[in-house]
Parts: structure tokens; sequence; C-alpha cells
């Protein structure tokens, strides 16, 4: 699928232009989305028990344990990384792609999170594969971190994510999906 103005024109009456951020949040988004140094064998007590109890509850859409492993694992990994709670962090992939990592909506956006592909060329690297969990949970949460703190709020922020800045109902999808995740919108950022 070939990615073209008038979907980022769509985007843009939404968030604002994107071709214009100034110089220093573009580079802190190409730092966020650097992948990370993991540092193998230091999962903690909180993150196995936090994993396991998830990935029950996922594979209702998931019934492939290895990619639910995969897919919890990446989102404790990033919601600790960016600062975001990881029940909204599934409650997005779940509003998004129903925890289809090889969706691709009408308008391009791809995987888990849904992250149209001008941020790679923008923010990241051509290279990239947005099919891939890791990548696409990595990118996704730093977009969401970036307008978070570009918009000061949640509502907002989530609006933005989905390209309806200013309208409701994506936010309140998040919010209602999050309680099936046990989190509140209180605890969410």
């Amino acid at each position: 699928m070939v990615e073209n103005t008038a979907t980022i024109d769509v985007i843009e009456q939404s968030t604002g232009p994107l071709d214009i951020l100034p110089e220093t949040e573009k580079n802190e988004l190409r730092e966020m989305l650097q992948q990370p140094k993991e540092t193998k064998g230091t999962v903690d007590f909180e993150q196995q028990v936090w994993e396991q109890d998830i990935r029950k509850v996922i594979q209702r859409w998931v019934p492939n344990e290895q990619e639910a492993q995969s897919i919890a694992r990446w989102v404790y990994f990033y919601s600790v990384r960016f600062d975001l709670s990881p029940e909204l962090m599934l409650s997005l992939i779940s509003v998004e792609s129903r925890f289809d990592h090889f969706a691709v909506s009408n308008v391009g956006a791809r995987g888990l999170m849904q992250v149209m592909p001008f941020w790679k060329k923008e923010l990241g690297s051509e290279s990239d594969n947005l099919f891939e969990i890791e990548t696409n949970i990595r990118y996704g949460s730093a977009i969401l971190r970036y307008y978070i703190d570009r918009y000061k709020t949640l509502d907002r922020a989530l609006a933005a994510y989905n390209g309806s800045l200013g309208k409701h109902k994506y936010p309140n999808k998040i919010f209602t999906q999050m309680r099936r995740f046990k989190a509140t919108r209180e605890d969410s950022i």
C-alpha cells in the first residue's frame, strides 16, 4: 500500500503539521525510537507475573502462545521505557488492530499499534518492519509518549494518535477497553 499526501493531509488536519516539528522535537523522537540495548536476564518478578497474567487475557485474540508472550514482553518493556500504562497500550492495540500484528488499515497504518509508515522515513529507519511486534510497539509507544508530552492530556494525545484531535469517540473507546485490562483512566499515564 502506497502512502500519499492526501493521507498525510488528513492526519495533519487533526494533529498539526508533521513536517514543521522543531528540530529538537525530531531529535527527541529519533532518540526515543532507537532500539534499546536489552539487558538479558534482568526480568524482575513483577514483570514475570504481569506477563504471565496478561498472556492469559490476550490469548482470546492471540492463540499462539509465543506471539502472546512476545506482545506481553514488549508492551511491558516499552511501557516502562516510555512511562506509559501497559493497560493503556494493550487497550490501544485492542482497538487499533485486535492484536493482529499484520493488520493494515484503509489509510495504510500497519501492525499492532497501527503506525503510519511515514514515521519510519521521518524519524526512524526506512528498513524498519512495522509488522514486527517489537518494532511496532516501540514506534507506537514513542509516538503516544510524544503526543502525551505535546498535548498534555491523555484525551487529546489519544485523539491525535488516531488522527481525530478534538473528538472524544476514540479516546472513549480506549478508556472503555482499559477496564478489560484492569486499569482505570487515572492509572493510564
